[in-house]
């Protein structure tokens, strides 16, 4: 460990001091906004990572920097500032009015509300903010025509530079101080600036009119409707505020940094989630200082450790905070009633109005049809010139993925968003137990060319992601309400990281490349029409097997808890023992399908465990229908299909017109786009459905 003298402690405590108010003034608009509607807000870092290039955008048009005179500089930096915090406000409160306002009158008006909707409406948001940056990035005077640039480290979103504001004063050389570090004139300001913030906030909630209709709500919003709090203009409100409080966040890291963020996302907004449940849900002064906590324990990890290594620690932290102390240390009512699962919306999936019950005839139908297509396609394929087996295999590689999600969302109601992790662990177990110049073959002296049969990979990457089920099983147990789809993106975003530091083993960033084909019973299926084949009968394998599963008492306890895990415990259903089931089921089905993808692939790399394949999954079950096996394969099919086929046959029809109007769209992005609106609208469709009469039990 490095030595640390006064110098440096000094300067590792600015830094992470001012990365921690940065950290903090994010919070607060995150805990302000948690505590009242009590669902995560997946599209809140996309709004943050938008303002912070608008910021630099209006800067740079403004033409500001410090050689402008006092007034014409000041006042443009306030006139940027008003922007970020209007822009910042009507996209939080247009948030609030598409993607919460039509859930929660739902779950008003009826007992077959979906909870989970609004969590998935703003994933679905996330991703077409994240388009409209792709796209942004075209509008930049740097941008070329056809430029695609999809290498890990190297945002394909905004980044631009702009000038200094605030004059380079040193306080340290200023006021004499014998100290070799640097503490300027901006981060004292940006420190002030966070605690102005935060203070003002915390008077806003206990002092003013509206801070009282907002803890009322937060409290218990069914009571406030009773004694005439409108909590719908109050929901309004606190995402304007909460918009507007991210838009001051947005303008002074622009401002510090000089660039905007650049990893735009559902997940970007982790840390901030972090220091909000940290310092208590509903406290911005405690988020400000969970802020700076964060930020000095970063910088020391940082100095201390490797740089890569920090965002682990900090996943570390959040996912041991949300298990040993989900109150937070500064969480009064909010904080409480969102550990105990106590809210208005809950995070609880409600299958009574999302699953379609009985398989119906035209679903059998319409299941036959698409298997006897799959036998034949490589026959018509080849009769019209399309060669797309290999397509098809890794398209069929998720739909397995997608069976192992709707086992435990569809039946068992637990939203997992780190799910890609087991497929991952799958496909990661393979290629060790098949890359015949890998750690395990030197290891066990495996001769090169005789990668372990294919049967043995499956069921070992299976048992291995099913253990990884268990352990996510166990650490979730005491996890209530949302907190566990906020654990299980943790976990996530912590395995993309491990996957990446722990290069040696992994390949970092390139991967695991030039893996065999798979082996079976000592024949190499090289050939892609009989790898095609394999995968397929394994389709047809698994989804029987899961239908099987489900008709059997452990798939009637995996439906009980997931409508009602109090009710399904008092029948004497053992809640504790079938959730860390149905996680083991699920990811071994999800580690099936990485050994598949790896082994007829033959690539694997640490992007297969990141949040938007999740993401994908998760989009499958929901637009095929959650609780359904044919519909999340009809789903898996239609998400991988236009992932895979559709994207690139356009691309590369629209290619020609690379210069012209259509230009400025890089079509192979283009997806996010589509697939945003598409989860967005299932979901909204799927929470207006009539709920459908619930099947009686028979007698005898």
């Amino acid at each position: 460990m490095p030595n640390i003298n006064l110098s440096i402690l000094v300067q590792l405590l600015n830094i992470g001091l001012t990365n921690g108010a940065i950290i903090g003034l994010n919070a607060i608009a995150v805990t302000l906004i948690y505590s009242t509607a009590r669902t995560i807000n997946l599209a809140h870092g996309d709004i943050f990572a938008l303002l912070t290039v608008l910021v630099a955008t209006v800067i740079t048009g403004l033409g500001l920097n410090i050689v402008l005179p006092v007034g014409s500089l000041i006042g443009g930096v306030i006139l940027t500032l008003l922007v970020s915090i209007i822009v910042g406000a009507l996209l939080s409160g247009g948030i609030e009015r598409i993607a919460f306002r039509p859930f929660r009158e739902r779950a008003q008006s009826t007992t077959a509300g979906t909870p989970l909707g609004p969590l998935l409406a703003t994933l679905g948001i996330s991703f077409m903010l994240y388009q409209f940056a792709l796209i942004w990035r075209t509008w930049l005077p740097s941008w070329q025509p056809g430029e695609h640039r999809s290498v890990p480290g190297i945002p394909e979103v905004p980044l631009q530079s702009i000038t200094e504001l605030i004059p380079d004063i040193n306080l340290i050389k200023l006021l004499g101080i014998p100290l070799d570090a640097t503490v300027t004139l901006k981060d004292v300001l940006v420190i002030v600036i966070a605690f102005v913030c935060a203070l003002g906030m915390m008077w806003i909630i206990q002092r003013s009119r509206l801070g009282q209709a907002i803890r009322a709500v937060s409290q218990d919003p069914r009571l406030a409707r009773l004694v005439g709090v409108n909590s719908d203009r109050v929901f309004f409100q606190v995402f304007l505020l909460g918009g507007a409080m991210t838009g001051i966040a947005s303008f002074v890291f622009t401002a510090y940094y000089t660039h905007p963020f650049a990893q735009h996302g559902a997940q970007s907004g982790l840390i901030a989630l972090t220091a909000a449940i940290l310092g208590g849900v509903g406290n911005p002064v405690g988020a400000l200082l969970a802020g700076l906590l964060i930020g000095v324990v970063s910088a020391f990890s940082d100095y201390t450790l490797q740089t890569q290594w920090t965002p682990v620690l900090v996943q570390v932290l959040l996912v041991a905070l949300l298990i040993v102390r989900p109150r937070g240390f500064g969480g009064g009512d909010a904080a409480e009633a969102v550990a105990e699962g106590d809210s208005a919306i809950s995070l609880r999936l409600n299958l009574s109005a999302l699953l379609p019950g009985h398989i119906g005839k035209r679903a059998r139908v319409a299941t036959l049809a698409l298997l006897g297509l799959a036998l034949v396609y490589p026959l018509i394929g080849r009769a019209i010139g399309n060669y797309q087996e290999t397509v098809l295999t890794t398209i069929m590689a998720f739909m397995i993925m997608a069976l192992g999600l709707n086992i435990l969302l569809g039946f068992a109601g637990v939203l997992d968003l780190g799910f890609a992790v087991s497929f991952g662990i799958g496909a990661y177990t393979a290629a060790f137990l098949t890359n015949g110049y890998g750690w395990v073959a030197t290891t066990f002296g495996l001769p090169p060319g005789q990668p372990m049969g294919f049967q043995a990979v499956l069921l070992i990457s299976a048992a291995v992601a099913g253990l990884f089920g268990v352990l996510n099983g166990l650490l979730t147990l005491r996890v209530k309400a949302d907190y566990l789809a906020i654990v299980t993106l943790a976990l996530g975003q912590m395995s993309v990281s491990l996957l990446n530091n722990l290069s040696q083993l992994t390949g970092g960033f390139q991967g695991i490349s030039a893996l065999p084909a798979p082996r079976l019973l000592g024949y190499s299926l090289k050939s892609p029409i009989e790898q095609y084949y394999l995968v397929l009968v394994l389709v047809v394998v698994l989804a029987i097997a899961a239908q099987r599963v489900i008709r059997s008492r452990v798939g009637r306890a995996f439906t009980a808890m997931g409508i009602d895990e109090l009710a399904a415990a008092s029948c004497g259903v053992n809640v504790a023992q079938t959730r860390i089931a149905a996680f083991a089921l699920s990811t071994a089905f999800a580690g099936v399908a990485g050994a598949i993808f790896a082994n007829t692939a033959t690539f694997i790399a640490p992007e297969l465990t990141d949040f938007p394949v999740s993401s994908q999954a998760l989009a499958m079950v929901i637009l095929g229908g959650a609780g359904s096996i044919p519909g999340t394969l009809f789903g898996g099919l239609l998400i991988a299909a236009y992932d895979r086929i559709f994207i690139p046959l356009l691309g590369s029809l629209i290619a020609p017109l690379q210069g012209g109007s259509l230009g400025i769209f890089d079509v192979r992005n283009l997806n996010y786009l589509s697939f945003g609106l598409a989860l967005y609208i299932s979901v909204l469709l799927r929470a207006r459905t009539k709920q459908a009469p619930e099947p009686t039990a028979k007698s005898g």
